[in-house]
């Protein structure tokens, strides 16, 4: 038997504190490679003496169950409470080797080898410091994301230069201002908390030349496009009146151009206090190819075409001119980020932070980051903007979460389609959704921020081509995967739009779509009431077209990729929608159903 594929790694994603008591354990292998895993474990220290010294084991050869099975390989898992918090452990594979941490036994050849602790995997001791922690309100939100300058306009506002009238898209670009304010979003919070949002996300609300606000000329003042300290204060007060937690965006990857720092870097170079504040390629040549006066004067796509070539002579985010890197390892940098972040944590009472780019940040960085915030408030959360796997974020000594894009993109290539990316049938969709599963912590799973679509992607109506029932589909599984479900605004209401900018096009508040906001209250009721729905248990498999979801064996949601199907059931359940019995469906046409046994 060929057993290279057997994997496994100590205290990691596969052998981490659940809680303060048990140890979860994953094993991998080849997909269809054994027929069982079995689990031998201990304390490293036990012993009893009987005709000699024995190694006494509190899991004797106890089967693991088999979590899910992914693309190339089937995964085992097992939850184990040691004695004495700490345990040594080995995996028997087919009840014939014994597979350790630096060998593989054959114990029909060397049965001597079998309690051989030297060769076992260590757990050395599990310790509750060490436990990765979320704040417990992170789990269960119902998040809304706002692209404030596109949500609303408050009915006082006054009015800015070339403010466009709000349901104008001619010519529509990102710097088209359509005067989304603070006070436009406090006078929607009774909307908001009507459809049962209980989160808000708010993108970039600082000082900053363009409308998307990622380019940041100030921390500590709220651009005036979108009001004041005071309004922010009083949209917090008002939102956590209604139960309402507010997060801000924290861009801290890098600054605008036009940031004081860099300003002065460009007009004074080396002499510059900030000089090592950013990363300049070649400090004999200027670090632009113009004077700063121009900087102010030139037009944007004049600026960045003399910038984008080999003549941009610091390092910036994606190679965006206007964007200038800045380094958060310098110390003088790392205290004006600390002390900005607990500036508006102070000041407005907000819940905590989104980390704009965070994965280009060092990670010294973040767990300075961490320990200022949650010495300060404990309940503050903190959700890192990563695309791509997340653990070395996630170990409790960063983030609380990030916004999970791996779940994103499967959404995204069954329900939808994706140029340039394959579509899923149900099969494939269901070995990505179990390898999203066994890729981090469960107590990780339940502190994610989940989304299936956001200001930086097209907004998935457009991705299903405006097919409403596969719409609804994409957003189910979205409500009922582990974690916390985000919209991004609008999307309750039916606006559409293709990546950038059309995907933040202003609120349409004069056409909203109001049978969709009724589902969206059915839906975001039903995650509330059915405790099931938030649980971190789950298994999903794909019969033909059909996806059978299963939530702590208590609830079935089915969806169909294909024609309509008949669904036969084993036993009597009750559809949460109709709040009908049935026995047998009929599931139409890209149809989904929401089941409850009983």
């Amino acid at each position: 038997m060929d057993l290279s594929s057997v994997f496994h790694l100590a205290k990691s994603h596969m052998a981490y504190a659940a809680d303060d008591k048990t140890v979860h354990l994953r094993l991998q292998t080849k997909k269809g490679l054994l027929k069982s895993v079995k689990v031998i474990a201990g304390d490293p220290f036990h012993y009893e003496h009987k005709e000699t010294y024995e190694w006494v084991s509190f899991a004797n050869e106890i089967m693991m169950e088999l979590e899910g099975t992914s693309i190339l390989h089937d995964h085992y898992f097992m939850a184990l409470k040691p004695t004495f918090k700490r345990m040594k452990y080995a995996f028997i594979l087919d009840d014939r080797y014994l597979f350790g941490t630096r060998e593989i036994i054959d114990l029909e050849k060397e049965p001597t080898l079998k309690k051989n602790l030297f060769n076992y995997f260590n757990f050395p001791y599990l310790l509750d410091s060490d436990r990765f922690k979320a704040p417990d309100w992170a789990e269960n939100q119902i998040w809304y994301s706002i692209f404030p300058s596109r949500f609303h306009r408050h009915k006082n506002a006054s009015s800015f230069e070339g403010l466009r009238p709000w349901n104008d898209l001619e010519g529509l670009n990102n710097n088209v201002k359509y005067g989304g304010t603070l006070k436009g979003i406090t006078e929607k919070l009774d909307y908001l908390k009507d459809i049962g949002f209980t989160a808000l996300y708010l993108t970039p609300i600082f000082l900053a030349d363009t409308e998307h606000k990622y380019d940041t000329v100030d921390y500590t003042k709220i651009d005036p496009e979108f009001g004041s300290e005071e309004d922010l204060i009083e949209l917090v007060e008002e939102a956590h009146r209604r139960d309402i937690k507010v997060v801000l965006d924290a861009v801290f990857n890098h600054t605008s151009v036009y940031h004081p720092f860099f300003m002065d870097v460009v007009k004074n170079g080396k002499n510059s206090p900030y000089y090592d504040y950013y990363t300049i390629l070649d400090a004999t040549k200027p670090i632009l190819p113009f004077d700063l006066e121009d900087l102010k004067t030139k037009d944007y796509k004049e600026v960045k075409k003399i910038l984008s070539d080999e003549s941009l002579n610091y390092a910036a985010f994606g190679f965006t001119p206007f964007m200038p890197k800045i380094n958060c390892d310098h110390p003088e940098v790392s205290k004006y980020f600390m002390d900005v972040a607990l500036y508006w944590v102070k000041k407005a009472n907000i819940d905590g932070y989104r980390l704009d780019v965070s994965n280009e940040v060092s990670h010294t960085f973040w767990k300075t980051f961490r320990s200022t915030l949650k010495a300060y408030d404990q309940n503050l959360y903190i959700v890192g903007e990563n695309w791509d796997n997340s653990n070395p974020w996630l170990q409790g000594d960063q983030y609380d979460a990030v916004m999970n894009y791996g779940l994103l993109f499967p959404l995204w290539q069954t329900f939808g389609t994706v140029e340039g990316m394959p579509q899923m049938d149900a099969l494939t969709f269901v070995e990505h959704v179990n390898l999203l599963k066994v890729s981090y912590p469960k107590p990780v799973l339940k502190a994610m921020y989940n989304l299936v679509d956001s200001h930086d992607t097209t907004r998935i109506l457009s991705l299903t081509n405006h097919d409403v029932d596969r719409f609804k589909q994409a957003y189910l599984f979205l409500f009922a995967f582990p974690g916390s479900p985000s919209v991004f605004y609008g999307d309750e209401a039916g606006l559409d739009g293709d990546h950038d900018p059309f995907n933040r096009k202003p609120m349409p508040w004069d056409d909203l779509n109001h049978d969709l906001i009724k589902w969206f209250k059915w839906l975001i009721k039903l995650r509330k009431t059915e405790d099931a729905m938030r649980s971190v248990e789950f298994s999903i498999k794909a019969e033909g077209n059909i996806i059978s979801f299963v939530k702590d064996e208590t609830l079935l949601l089915l969806f169909n990729l294909g024609t309509s199907d008949t669904v036969i059931l084993d036993e009597p359940y009750i559809n949460l929608e109709t709040l009908k019995k049935v026995t047998s469906i009929h599931l139409p046409k890209n149809g989904y159903m929401v089941l409850k046994k009983g």
